[in-house]
């Protein structure tokens, strides 16, 4: 029971985690007015994939990494369009969805990869309007 336990928290928890700290860390530091931070985020979360995949023991990084590349870099495209249901409810859905059914057996790299890129786009949002009432 402690491993399930685990495992939910290590593909759940951090992956928002890491969204929450990379976009705060990009309104922090780069001008809103200027750059796109939700999309800057999204491909930042590509490069900076294999850090998450060592954290959460998810196994190859690079496959890891594509699975991250394969959901981000299509809600990047969705977000330079504009805010939309797309970009904000259809992440959150499906990854509540992998968050249900996904943590009850292990998986390669490249499915937690895609797991880990759902919960990235669904906690940029929240992660940017948390770091909006403390800036």
């Amino acid at each position: 029971m402690q491993e399930r336990a685990d495992m939910k928290f290590r593909h759940v928890i951090y992956p928002a985690i890491f969204a929450i700290l990379l976009v705060s860390a990009l309104v922090i530091l780069l001008d809103e007015e200027k750059l796109p931070i939700m999309i800057i985020a999204l491909l930042a979360s590509v490069l900076f994939a294999p850090l998450l995949a060592k954290i959460t023991r998810a196994g190859d990084m690079k496959e890891h990494a594509i699975g991250i590349a394969v959901v981000c870099i299509p809600m990047a495209a969705f977000w330079a369009i504009g805010p939309n249901y797309f970009n904000i409810a259809l992440p959150f859905l499906v990854w509540i969805w992998q968050c249900a059914s996904w943590s009850k057996q292990d998986h390669p790299p490249f499915r937690y990869g895609i797991w880990h890129g759902f919960g990235i786009a669904s906690a940029i949002l929240p992660g940017a309007m948390l770091i909006a009432n403390f800036a």
